[in-house]
């Protein structure tokens, strides 16, 4: 298995989880049905060279959660929380001006924490994020990062992300795509 991050072949299969284990997981844990999600049983592997640690199906493929678990997981007082500690990191590095593309945004509250708001656009799967936003006066748009990259090509100064990698089933094309979306004058944070 290549791992999915630097590409290397120098990875290890640590462990398998099986399926109906994870599915009772989380229907006792979060009253969660993900069996539309995990279909097979998942690979847990390590990168020796980068030192991800990730998981798979059987066939390679990354499962990932859609609209319907992540409006769940909304619905959790502890999932999106109002402040994070990289969050206040962050801020350091974003001037009024500065144009803001936060991806995997939940219902966007790094968004509080900019000098402004309007230059904000933030990425998320979940429908209700999008609405809790909007109650806020905050722009989100339900749309992948690569598909949000094809017409949006440098147009913004900063690109984050905050607890989303472990989401995303290519994360070399999660940063990539960011990266697309930066002119000369961003950073990728």
């Amino acid at each position: 298995m290549k791992c999915i991050l630097c590409g290397s072949d120098n990875t290890n299969k640590i462990d398998v989880i099986k399926k109906d284990d994870l599915i009772s997981l989380y229907k006792k844990a979060f009253d969660i049905n993900v069996e539309n999600i995990i279909k097979q049983d998942l690979f847990y592997h390590h990168c020796c060279d980068c030192d991800l640690r990730f998981f798979t199906l059987e066939n390679g493929e990354i499962p990932s959660g859609d609209d319907g678990f992540y409006n769940h997981l909304n619905k959790l007082p502890w999932y999106y929380m109002q402040e994070k500690n990289e969050y206040h990191f962050a801020k350091q590095f974003i001037k009024k001006d500065s144009r803001v593309l936060e991806v995997g945004c939940g219902k966007a509250a790094f968004a509080s924490f900019l000098p402004n708001k309007q230059n904000y656009i933030g990425l998320e799967f979940s429908s209700d994020a999008k609405k809790l936003a909007k109650q806020n006066g905050i722009n989100i748009e339900n749309i992948s990062i690569e598909e949000y990259s094809k017409s949006n090509k440098t147009k913004f100064n900063i690109a984050c992300s905050f607890q989303v990698l472990e989401h995303v089933t290519n994360p070399y094309s999660f940063i990539h795509s960011q990266i697309k979306c930066l002119n000369w004058g961003g950073a990728a944070r």
